[in-house]
């Protein structure tokens, strides 16, 4: 770990496409008496995608948490770009989670300022731009998940897809080196969700990495460069999407799979 003149803790930005992006280590994390996380071993590599399916209460969302600290672990490690933001304080992770884009189940968007203000105030008030400066970031943005007629619509003048796709243009607007989706269309009405997963399958061909925890099976199954199944805190099984949806080996990810696919 380095820290640069301003005292922030610096970043490996050497990293290539295939290089480890993010290391999980023995990732332990329980709420009270509960022990969600039981020991997670994952990589990430740059360029990746990886879909983690599972049952609801595997530990899915907590592990994605973890990977930005959201949810400190009891114990393990999580390594991204080569710094342990395991061992970092709350300001030192701050600077860091720049580069960890996240987009949440619901939208969380500011009911009282516009989807363009949504997208601009992190880039006003983090990156200190100016707010023509941060608007000329968006609005190209919002032209690539067609919402440009949308930059001064209110949150509640949006439909469910609209909000998750504003959502992402919000992450996307940081610059992020890696994209955390914890199940981005599970709030959605069904029509909607196809435009959302258009989104993020066009993030996929460009390059960006990405880890998404979905029960959208078809997802994982056209865009996923690997699947990790977990259960009960444990990821059981994990590979390319057409061995595990065709050829699993572990009997609870066969059984899952049975009922859901």
């Amino acid at each position: 770990m380095s820290d640069n003149v301003n005292g922030q803790v610096g970043v490996n930005i050497n990293i290539k496409p295939g290089d480890p992006l993010i290391q999980v280590r023995d990732l332990k994390k329980r709420f009270g008496k509960l022990q969600v996380l039981k020991g997670v071993n994952a990589t990430i590599t740059k360029g990746e995608v990886v879909v983690l399916i599972g049952p609801s209460g595997s530990g899915k969302s907590t592990f994605l948490r973890c990977i930005n600290m959201l949810e400190r672990p009891q114990s393990g490690g999580v390594v991204f770009e080569g710094v342990n933001l395991t061992a970092l304080h709350r300001r030192e992770l701050y600077h860091i989670r720049e580069r960890i884009g996240m987009v949440f189940q619901q939208f969380n968007l500011f009911p009282h300022l516009s989807a363009l203000d949504n997208v601009t105030i992190a880039l006003r008030r983090v990156k200190n731009m100016t707010k023509e400066d941060a608007a000329a970031v968006a609005k190209p943005l919002f032209e690539r998940v067609d919402l440009s007629d949308k930059l001064n619509a209110w949150p509640d003048q949006l439909s469910g897809g609209q909000k998750q796709r504003v959502a992402i243009i919000r992450a996307l607007a940081m610059s992020p080196d890696v994209m955390l989706f914890d199940e981005p269309t599970s709030a959605l009405d069904p029509e909607m969700v196809g435009e959302v997963l258009d989104v993020m399958k066009a993030l996929a061909q460009d390059g960006m990495t990405m880890v998404v925890v979905t029960h959208e099976m078809g997802f994982a199954r056209e865009v996923g460069d690997r699947v990790l199944f977990m259960d009960e805190g444990v990821i059981l099984e994990e590979g390319a999407p057409q061995d595990i949806f065709t050829n699993a080996k572990n009997p609870r990810a066969k059984e899952f799979l049975r009922k859901v696919l």
